[in-house]
C-alpha cells in the first residue's frame, strides 16, 4: 500500500463493524449510482482504511468512513466504465456501437417518423411537449408562458398533442 506504518488496532474494529456496516452500505448507494458489488467492494475498502489508518474515535466516524467509502466507489465506478467487460455485452447492437457502425436501419427510420410526428403538432403543443420532455412540470410550463395559463389549459395542450401523435403513427403503419 503506502509504506505507512499499520496504526496499532483498538480493539474495537468488530463492534463498530457490526454497528454501521448496514448504514454505510445505504449511505453510500444513495450518494454513488453504481451496482451493490461495487458499493459492498467501496465499503470494504473504506473499512480496512479504517484498519490501517486508526482515526480518532468519535462522532464524526461515520461521516469520515462514508466519505472514504463514496471516493472509493467513485474511484471503482471509474474504471469500472473504462472497461468493457464481454459478458457485459447483451445483443448486437452494442457491438455495433463499440465498433463504430451505424444504428441499424430500423432505428433510423423509426427516430424519423417520431421528429415528422413532432413537426407535424402546432408550435403551442409542440413546445409545450418539448418543455415536459425536458421535465418541466406542467406548473412550470404555465408559467413560462407570457399569457399566465392555468395547469388545466396546459393539460388540454398536451392531451391534444398526445392524441395527435397517436392518429399519425396509426396512419403511419
Amino acid at each position: 500500500m503506502t509504506g505507512l506504518p499499520a496504526a496499532r488496532a483498538r480493539g474495537d474494529e468488530d463492534e463498530l463493524y457490526r454497528l454501521h456496516h448496514r448504514g454505510l452500505l445505504h449511505a453510500v448507494a444513495r450518494s454513488v449510482n453504481a451496482s451493490h458489488e461495487l458499493i459492498e467492494d467501496a465499503c470494504q475498502s473504506a473499512w480496512v482504511t479504517l484498519l490501517r489508518c486508526q482515526p480518532e474515535r468519535s462522532p464524526a466516524l461515520f461521516a469520515w468512513l462514508r466519505t472514504v467509502a463514496v471516493h472509493q466507489a467513485y474511484r471503482l465506478s471509474r474504471q469500472e466504465r473504462g472497461s468493457v467487460r464481454f459478458e457485459d455485452l447483451a445483443g448486437d447492437h452494442e457491438w455495433e456501437a463499440l465498433l463504430g457502425l451505424s444504428p441499424p436501419l430500423e432505428n433510423a427510420i423509426e427516430a424519423r417518423r417520431a421528429l415528422e410526428a413532432l413537426a407535424a403538432l402546432p408550435v403551442g403543443q409542440r413546445d409545450d411537449l418539448a418543455l415536459l420532455v425536458a421535465g418541466f412540470s406542467y406548473q412550470e410550463i404555465a408559467q413560462r408562458d407570457r399569457r399566465q395559463r392555468s395547469v388545466n389549459n396546459v393539460n388540454k395542450h398536451l392531451t391534444k398533442a398526445r392524441a395527435r401523435i397517436r392518429r399519425l403513427e396509426a396512419a403511419t403503419t
